[in-house]
């Protein structure tokens, strides 16, 4: 048991076969259920517990509710030789991100730099999973969404702006590369789980009361639980920032995200959660997506970006550490490891284990015991 709750350990394979066919069933395609069993699947390998098996409870209930359109295709609905944008079609974030990383990658190949924006798509998890595709390509990738308004202004009390993953990462050698896959608030709905079912606190004063405006460390008090669910909660209260970086980045985020996206909807104006489980709301979970890709190679020789990243990964780990430190390591590195290792076993919080058998995959007749001998059955 650790800060994170309780965790079970399971076969990858299974995990991917299990989410792909839950997918499937609800009347997705080969590609989009394949699309969103890899995303999730990285998301587990890199050790994200918060962003694995448990956030497909968020587009699970977008589908529930009838906000989400599983069988659409998106589409680039505008494109030039080194941009795109697609229309997700009230797809999943999955979905779309998938193919517009694969345009980026491709459009950077032919030109050095590309970007692409999404909109009209729901939930896309870990966005580690779509600029992990760039590094396998040996090329540079950064992305993000906005999302539900779950995150009040520096200093303010109203949750007006995003709860965004920022994911990016640059291609390397023999060393972890430099990897960034952060979040640019303090916390999200699954905190608000976890501190329900866990008893957890967040790491400072970031829970606004919205009667007093009192800052507090305990989502417990203001938590809402979503029948059927273990990693998607509501919450009455407000968001604190900790840090004019985390704010300024988030606006900044913002920018590109929907201000600057052609079909982009500003946070303020996308559904929250509360319209979202309450069966108030009319548009989609995200409001606008980027994906930038750059193509070193381009540029230089690929060798020596590998190389120059390798020798700076190094200066990293070789720095002297703090007294009663762990020493020094490249963020993200335990999860290049484990995508690199292709290891048989990953872990997920058995807080998400549980609904996703009796709630997902039980919709559809199944059990944990018959998934797994269906998959030993077609192996």
């Amino acid at each position: 048991m650790g800060a994170d709750g309780e965790t079970k350990t399971t076969n990858a394979d299974f995990m991917h076969y299990a989410l792909k066919r839950c997918w499937a069933a609800e009347g997705a395609s080969e590609e989009h259920a394949t699309a969103v069993a890899d995303a999730l699947m990285i998301g587990i390998r890199q050790g994200k517990l918060n962003q694995g098996l448990g956030v497909y409870e968020a587009i699970d209930l977008t589908n529930q509710m009838g906000l989400l359109d599983i069988k659409a295709v998106p589409e680039i609905v505008n494109e030039g030789s080194s941009f795109a944008v697609y229309d997700g079609k009230r797809s999943t974030g999955y979905y779309t991100m998938t193919l517009m990383a694969r345009t980026a990658i491709k459009k950077a190949k032919e030109h050095g730099i590309a970007v692409v924006f999404g909109s009209n798509h729901h939930d896309a998890g870990s966005f580690g999973a779509y600029t992990w595709m760039a590094h396998e390509a040996d090329c540079v990738a950064q992305t993000s969404n906005n999302s539900v308004p779950m995150c009040s202004p520096l200093g303010g009390m109203g949750n007006t702006i995003a709860v965004p993953p920022l994911d990016a990462i640059g291609p390397s050698g023999e060393k972890p590369p430099v990897w960034m896959s952060t979040k640019l608030c303090e916390w999200y709905d699954a905190d608000t789980a976890q501190a329900v079912l866990q008893g957890t606190k967040l790491k400072g004063d970031y829970v606004i009361d919205p009667d007093t405006g009192a800052l507090s460390n305990d989502l417990a008090p203001y938590a809402k639980p979503v029948e059927g669910y273990g990693r998607v909660y509501d919450q009455t209260c407000f968001q604190n920032l900790g840090s004019p970086r985390v704010y300024m980045l988030n606006l900044w985020n913002e920018l590109l995200t929907a201000i600057i996206n052609p079909l982009g909807i500003i946070t303020p104006e996308v559904p929250s959660l509360t319209d979202i489980v309450e069966g108030k709301a009319n548009g989609t979970s995200v409001g606008g997506s980027y994906y930038i890709c750059i193509d070193p190679s381009k540029f230089g020789a690929i060798g020596d970006v590998e190389a120059k990243s390798d020798r700076f990964a190094e200066a990293i780990e070789g720095t002297k550490s703090l007294p009663g430190g762990r020493g020094c390591r490249m963020p993200g590195s335990s999860g290049w490891k484990s995508l690199n290792s292709g290891a048989a076993e990953v872990k997920v919080l058995a807080s998400h284990w549980e609904p996703f058998f009796t709630t997902q995959a039980g919709r559809h007749g199944w059990t944990e015991e018959s998934l797994r001998a269906d998959w030993e059955a077609q192996k």
